[in-house]
């Protein structure tokens, strides 16, 4: 392996990056609403405050994060658009053994087309990918 060649982005990573860097990198590509997830496996648009059920979102991208100092401090991004109102965002989940059954709910619901003829790489923020 070459030292110098760029680390690749992997679908788990356990790195430094903070939520906000990949959040920001997310809102640079166009993607700068919020999204909530609910109870009864809904999710809120903070554009427009409809309260959808997941499985009518799309997980266009998404970048987990594990804390630096804590590994159980786990969550995931996710970048998707509102089925009502077309805003695009972000929708920050928990993972893992302190993730709220409404975010497993949320997670498992939405339907999953990473990579599908999408702009964003699939499993990292968009400014996370070298250009090529």
């Amino acid at each position: 392996m070459d030292p110098a060649a760029p680390n690749p982005v992997t679908s788990a990573p356990s790195d430094n990056t903070t939520l906000t860097e990949v959040v920001n990198g997310y809102r640079d590509a166009g993607y700068a609403g919020d999204f909530f997830a609910e109870e009864d496996a809904r999710v809120r648009c903070g554009s427009c405050d409809s309260s959808l059920p997941a499985d009518q979102f799309t997980q266009y991208s998404v970048r987990r994060l594990e804390g630096a100092s804590d590994p159980d401090d786990m969550v995931a991004v996710v970048a998707t658009i509102c089925p009502h109102c077309d805003a695009r965002g972000t929708l920050v989940i928990g993972r893992g053994p302190m993730a709220s059954g409404s975010d497993g709910a949320v997670m498992t619901g939405m339907i999953d087309r990473r990579g599908d003829d999408c702009a964003l790489p699939p499993d990292a923020a968009p400014d996370e990918v070298p250009a090529v």
